[in-house]
């Protein structure tokens, strides 16, 4: 006799593998979500470091402000560097300075002539009670002073650890123990050192207990061996006059010069143009724009390939930002734009022996540069300014892509807000699946215990028939 069967139910059934089948067919969507994350996230890097790299080129391009000077770089020479030496910026005028340094400007330096054969004798060892010894530095509004309290015990070393630990010491005004004497038979000294030169600045003076009025009537510290500061003194051919000035570096007298006064005597300062630092500092700038260019180009490719029979696009981590391409577009019409009204030979940059390549890169002649700025350094000056003025600062296009909640800046969150609304997604599909996953146990679940239940009947059945033959 038949035996009772029934098709498509046996609890053979992998209900696992068929769960997983059916939950990654629908989070296959979320691959490519992932992917566009993946680009998003790169992308955001390559701005960082676009914004890196552009910053670094304002900074060269910071040199040629107006305000920094701007223009063409100065060299300086001197007929005696031992008397004196010059730095010129951008800012100063050629020149030929003759200088005659009478003076130049020193610190001070003062010592008590008392002799001790230890740092641990006492410093003044007929002090009555306590007594203060004060230390007068500079004049007038740069005056400050330097107090310690000693007593007939207190000891050379720790009158000197007690001034040097005066806060009205930092910067102005030391003291130390010397030793003038031999290792075998020493003579100590109290010395003491200004720090700033100059009057203003570096004048000392004591203030000390005479005999018979704190010292009991001795000599204690009364005699002092004293080397004042003194002030540079110098003229200036074609000024009339002595000039004074507190420091031996002079940046007041020669606009854009700094004099630096080394001894006295007679020097030949003289200024002019340098067209070699020029072209060093522009070829800078020309380096760090063609690698902002090739960085973009690298990270602006768009790619195809075919897999398993279909059409890939690669993106690169730019291709789908407009700040890159935005940048340079800036930057070629503001490059190009640049003029020089006062200029003669020199009007623009391709008369500065700049050129453009088809890649979007520039090229700098460095002799026709150089030439350029030896035949008209007031042309070259002005579009070496010009271009600075309107690219960099916070009235040039560059700032407005690397301030904060700059082009740059509202790139980058834009990229967040995608990033956002992605993940968003893929969690919905995440958290819809665990839900399917679920049911779909469920489901199985009740399948497997209507089939257990089916079989066992089936086996009843299948022993009341055969009971039946």
């Amino acid at each position: 006799m038949a035996t009772a069967v029934f098709s498509g139910l046996a609890s053979g059934i992998d209900s696992a593998s068929l769960i997983d089948s059916v939950i990654q067919a629908r989070e296959k969507q979320n691959e490519s979500r992932k992917a566009e994350i993946d680009l998003l996230e790169s992308g955001k890097e390559s701005l960082e470091e676009l914004n890196t790299k552009i910053l670094a080129l304002n900074d060269l391009i910071e040199r040629f402000r107006t305000v920094n000077g701007g223009g063409v770089s100065k060299k300086t020479s001197s007929s005696d560097s031992t008397v004196a030496t010059a730095v010129a910026s951008t800012a100063a005028n050629n020149a030929t300075l003759n200088l005659n340094v009478t003076s130049v400007a020193s610190a001070a330096t003062a010592s008590f002539n008392d002799a001790y054969a230890l740092t641990s004798d006492p410093l003044a060892a007929n002090a009555v009670g306590t007594q203060t010894i004060s230390v007068d530095v500079g004049t007038g509004s740069n005056l400050v002073t330097v107090s310690v309290d000693i007593t007939s015990s207190t000891t050379v070393q720790q009158f000197v650890d007690a001034f040097n630990a005066d806060s009205n010491t930092l910067g102005r005004v030391s003291a130390s123990v010397v030793n003038v004497g031999t290792t075998s038979t020493p003579s100590y000294r109290v010395v003491f050192n200004t720090l700033k030169e100059g009057t203003d600045n570096g004048t000392i003076a004591f203030n000390i207990p005479t005999a018979g009025a704190g010292f009991g009537g001795n000599a204690d510290l009364q005699n002092r061996t004293t080397q004042q500061a003194t002030n540079a003194q110098f003229t200036l051919s074609g000024v009339s006059g002595t000039i004074t000035r507190s420091s031996n570096s002079v940046t007041d007298v020669v606009p854009g010069v700094t004099l630096n006064l080394a001894k006295t005597g007679t020097a030949v300062i003289s200024v002019t143009d340098d067209a070699d630092s020029t072209v060093d500092s522009f070829q800078e700038i020309i380096d760090g724009y063609n690698d902002i260019v090739e960085f973009i180009a690298e990270n602006n490719k768009v790619t195809t390939s075919i897999e398993g029979g279909q059409t890939k696009i690669t993106y690169g981590s730019l291709a789908k930002i407009r700040a890159d391409d935005d940048f340079l577009a800036r930057f070629r019409t503001t490059f190009a734009g640049v003029s020089a009204d006062s200029g003669l030979a020199v009007t623009a940059f391709s008369e500065l022996g700049v050129s453009t390549n088809r890649d979007g890169t520039l090229t700098l002649d460095p002799e026709k540069f150089k030439t350029a700025v030896g035949s008209d350094p007031i042309g070259a000056a002005e579009v070496l300014r010009d271009f600075a003025d309107t690219s960099s600062g916070i009235s040039g296009f560059i700032y407005e892509f690397t301030k904060f909640q700059g082009l740059i800046d509202i790139s980058e969150t834009s990229l967040d807000g995608q990033i956002k609304s992605l993940n968003e997604k893929i969690e919905q599909v995440e958290r819809g699946s665990e839900q399917i996953r679920a049911t779909l146990l469920q489901k199985f679940s009740r399948l497997e215990t209507v089939t257990a239940r089916l079989q066992q009947q089936q086996q009843q059945l299948t022993s009341v028939l055969a009971g039946l033959q």
